[in-house]
């Protein structure tokens, strides 16, 4: 059992325990009886720190929620249209439909996988975040907070964390439109806006940010400031295609590649720049980190002018002897934790931030579309266009988690 998952343990054992001591104060929303529900927690944390920065420069602080209103709208337009793409793609070019998948610190198919430590520090960054803004924007509008806290989706015990804020919604909607919009705008467009700042505050590139799903940091994501702390140590292999030329020669998943015929190929540009060199039916050496191992390469059974081996693999890294030498073995994995934790919060906070502006339900995205809607197209037009439009978007995204699942 590694670290990850004995932390996953500790911490859903731990929050079910506080959530029994306290639950007197607990709201409990049942959605299959006992089984899964939805449990929240209110408390006033954080309420006195709102008030404060909503009164720091009140009329810049209002005015950057009033920005928040046009990057809002503009990212409900991109992240519409991605989703929409990405479904005709599904259908017509299923190879540039990457899908969507939930993130969660669980490794299976279809799901977007973030180790235990580094998925619950994130959320718990976002959402504290993301809802902070919202309390910021309601003070900053003199609209009065009752409440703040987390919550948890509990599938018998609480498994998904989340937090809240409670603006007086009688209070709100009274208010002009553009403050209402403001304050469902807030949250997103700070999740946005904290992705940006660990971009432009720690150097990160934009190319490729996504960490790799071993949770090893891909060295092109590296900042600036961590050159040199790591290197590309082989490609592991995940699979290996029965009756392929891999499989002939013994190759089992497990095993990590690092030459082909003595020239190193410790990262997956290095293999594709090898292959372009080989010709089907050459003899080539894998060397291995256990084995050396002779194969004839075959023919690629898409194009038979291609070589082909048939493996799977992830490329791995590691530290540097260098790094090692400086910082030794616990500082250098500090660092490099710290690098990771840093790209899943960027790549997390970016997506929250992105996806919680689609026109769909009681998400921020939808309340915005649904006053915007209301407002030009009347009451009972527009409540139905919003009723319409979140059942599109949620079919939308029923049909692509279902494909990913399956596919």
């Amino acid at each position: 059992m590694d670290t990850h998952t004995i932390l996953a343990i500790v911490f859903i054992l731990g929050m079910g325990l506080f959530l029994y001591v306290r639950r007197s104060a607990l709201t409990v929303q049942k959605i299959l009886g006992p089984i899964i529900y939805f449990a929240m927690y209110r408390a006033s944390w954080g309420l006195g720190a709102m008030d404060a920065l909503a009164n720091w420069f009140p009329r810049f602080m209002r005015w950057l929620f009033y920005s928040g209103i046009v990057i809002g709208f503009l990212g409900m337009g991109f992240i519409s249209y991605e989703i929409i793409k990405n479904t005709v793609n599904l259908f017509t070019q299923p190879e540039l439909a990457p899908g969507i998948q939930p993130v969660l610190p669980i490794a299976v198919k279809g799901v977007f996988y973030v180790p235990f430590a580094y998925w619950i520090i994130s959320i718990f960054v976002i959402a504290a975040i993301h809802e902070f803004a919202h309390g910021v924007a309601a003070r900053a509008h003199n609209i009065p907070v009752k409440s703040s806290g987390f919550a948890f989706l509990g599938i018998i015990l609480p498994v998904i964390p989340a937090a809240f804020v409670e603006p007086d919604e009688k209070k709100l909607i009274k208010r002009p439109m553009r403050q209402q919009l403001s304050v469902f705008a807030a949250g997103p467009l700070a999740n946005i806006l904290l992705a940006f700042l660990v971009i432009f505050v720690f150097g990160f590139q934009f190319p490729g940010i996504a960490p790799e799903t071993s949770s090893k940091i891909a060295l092109v994501d590296l900042p600036s400031f961590a050159d040199g702390l790591t290197q590309w140590n082989g490609l592991t292999l995940t699979g290996v295609t029965p009756g392929s030329p891999a499989a002939a020669a013994g190759l089992i998943p497990g095993e990590t590649i690092t030459a082909i015929d003595d020239v190193p190929v410790t990262d997956r540009a290095k293999l594709v720049e090898r292959l372009n060199t080989i010709k089907p039916q050459d003899a080539i050496t894998l060397t291995t980190k256990d084995n050396v191992r002779p194969l004839v390469v075959g023919s690629n059974p898409d194009d038979a002018s291609r070589p082909w081996i048939g493996i799977q693999f992830d490329a791995q890294s590691g530290p540097t002897p260098s790094a090692l030498a400086r910082y030794g073995e616990r500082g250098t994995t500090l660092i490099l934790g710290g690098i990771t934790l840093l790209v899943f919060i960027y790549a997390l906070s970016l997506g929250i931030g992105l996806f919680n502006l689609l026109p769909l339900g009681p998400l921020d995205g939808g309340r915005m579309f649904q006053l915007a809607a209301e407002r030009i197209l009347g009451p009972s037009t527009g409540h139905a266009a919003w009723k319409y439009m979140g059942f599109f978007f949620l079919g939308l995204i029923i049909l692509n988690l279902t494909i990913g699942f399956v596919r």
